[in-house]
């Protein structure tokens, strides 16, 4: 494996990590303050409800750790399995090496490494959220706003 290689490799897993480590403490964090709400909660936010958003927050940490690691695994296999450069090199023969061509497959890779994390964003808002109570989007909407995040790839 050439130098970048390494260091790439071994940024993506500090990265996961680091991020596995400071869930487990804010896990570990709301565990241990999850049996009385804040002073600065008090008379905003009952009991009850503090409760529910305690386990709210539980279980997006969990379901956020299997994310994160997925998403590190995706993104080593793209890198290391050779898939960007073949796609470039199709994309290339049929669209050319303008600079237009090159903006385009960039947004097509970007759009993409987002296809397999869906799933994940589809069980976050509507089976998570919807358990507690939290989900006030439905279906229709969450597709919108899927599509309309596409549009942060457009230019002016």
């Amino acid at each position: 494996m050439q130098p970048f290689a390494i260091i790439a490799l071994a940024l993506i897993l500090a990265r996961a990590v680091a991020e596995l480590w400071l869930s487990r403490l804010n896990r570990r964090h709301v565990c241990a303050h999850r049996n009385e709400v804040p002073p600065a909660f008090r008379g905003i936010v009952d009991e009850s409800t503090y409760r529910r958003s305690i386990d709210y927050t539980l279980a997006k940490n969990r379901f956020g750790n299997i994310v994160n690691v997925f998403d590190a695994v995706v993104l080593i296999a793209v890198l290391f399995s050779g898939l960007l450069p073949w796609a470039l090199g199709k994309f290339s023969a049929t669209f050319g090496n303008s600079i237009l061509a090159m903006a385009g497959f960039l947004f097509l890779a970007g759009i993409s490494l987002s296809i397999p994390g869906l799933p994940f964003d589809w069980y976050a808002q509507f089976k998570i959220e919807e358990r507690f109570g939290f989900n006030t989007t439905s279906m229709k909407m969450w597709i919108v706003d899927r599509l309309k995040g596409l549009s942060r790839f457009n230019c002016c």
